[in-house]
């Protein structure tokens, strides 16, 4: 779901709301209502961007947009409070090229003060961290490189169990409800956990590299093979049957009832479509070189998404939200490359999307939340 960090970097100018329909080339009034604060808070420089132009087409309105630099947000844990990543300066740092690296370590940010709190420090790097849906657990790998260890914290008592006693890849791993997560070991299976760590094997699809796995009700959505197919287990019945070839990411509703779907085309296009449960497309929502971030509202009438349209005009890179039922879609902010899924806080007024950019010869992550009304 994450794009890989480099290439361009973003600028992550804040687009003037305006409203596109969809797939259309219908221009923007921009006009001049942006102000733009800094602020310091608990030593962090956070900008403020404020925009009151109202979305002509839709009911959509951006109320403002907050930037933390140098931190990574991961999840939200209230309206108020994100767990980010970021590096712990507090512990020495290792030489690695030539360069001093400092531990990521995993902290609660809070969003009116600034401050962020220790929630697990450590010479290790921690991070890839995810909320379960009551926002009273959460899963975390240990990380060595793109891969990691899984762990599952229990946020009232900071204790923690292992999932896994391999590694698997740091962007898998997601949450069945409140009890159990879901991820696909480095042997091709997809297993669940419980809180206490305990495994069993869900299915074995038969394939090397087994990834974007997600459960939504009795069906294990999962892609697999050169040819990127998209599979749908059935826990119920406990058949396996391919819904579609191409498939990048597949993203299931809230409420089960739709997949939204990335897929490639050809080469250098990929195109964001709705379908029913068994892969049925229904409309399309966006095209791009690259589409990376998309995540459902809580209530599930807007998917919130990153395009990268290569050679794009203005307007056509950046972050953007669908209104699912019209297709009507709107500009957040232009020509970010985001670093991870984007989420949504849990009363969907919220959006959270974190970018890295390189700096000085290093990346820098940068985090923003998107304020809606």
């Amino acid at each position: 779901m994450a794009a890989k960090i480099g290439g361009k970097p973003g600028k992550a100018a804040l687009l003037l709301v305006c409203t596109t329909v969809l797939l259309s080339t219908a221009a923007c009034n921009t006009g001049e209502t942006e102000s733009r604060q800094v602020i310091e808070k608990s030593g962090q420089k956070i900008t403020v961007l404020d925009n009151t132009s109202e979305s002509v087409y839709t009911k959509l309105e951006l109320e403002g947009i907050d930037k933390v630099e140098n931190v990574r947000g991961m999840d939200f844990v209230s309206e108020d409070s994100l767990v980010v990543d970021k590096e712990n300066r507090q512990l020495p740092a290792q030489t690695v090229e030539g360069q001093k690296r400092y531990p990521h370590n995993l902290y609660l940010h809070n969003l009116s003060t600034g401050e962020d709190t220790p929630l697990l420090v450590g010479e290790k790097n921690y991070g890839s961290a995810l909320l379960s849906p009551d926002k009273k657990h959460l899963l975390y790998k240990e990380l060595e490189d793109f891969t990691g260890f899984g762990y599952i914290m229990n946020l009232e008592t900071g204790v923690s169990v292992q999932v896994d006693d391999t590694q698997f890849r740091s962007e898998e791993g997601k949450w069945m409800g409140n009890g159990l997560i879901l991820f696909p070991d480095m042997e091709g299976n997809i297993l669940s956990a419980d809180l206490n760590g305990d495994q069993e094997i869900v299915v074995k699809p038969g394939a090397g590299y087994v990834h974007e796995v997600v459960q939504s009700g009795s069906q294990v959505y999962y892609v697999t093979g050169e040819e990127e197919e998209l599979n749908a287990y059935n826990t119920e019945t406990k058949q396996s049957k391919l819904l579609k070839k191409s498939v990048m990411w597949v993203i299931p509703s809230p409420d089960g009832s739709r997949l939204a779907i990335v897929k490639r085309t050809k080469p250098g296009e990929m195109v964001l479509v709705l379908c029913d449960t068994e892969g049925n497309e229904q409309s399309t929502l966006a095209s791009a070189q690259q589409i990376f971030g998309t995540s459902w509202s809580p209530d599930g009438s807007k998917l919130a998404y990153a395009l990268t349209a290569g050679n794009a005009a203005p307007g056509q890179d950046g972050l953007f939200i669908t209104e699912v039922e019209t297709g009507e879609q709107t500009p957040v902010l232009a020509d970010i490359e985001v670093a991870d899924q984007l989420r949504w806080s849990p009363s969907g007024k919220k959006l959270l999307a974190s970018s890295g950019i390189l700096k000085d010869n290093a990346y820098q992550f940068i985090t923003y939340v998107i304020r809606l009304t």
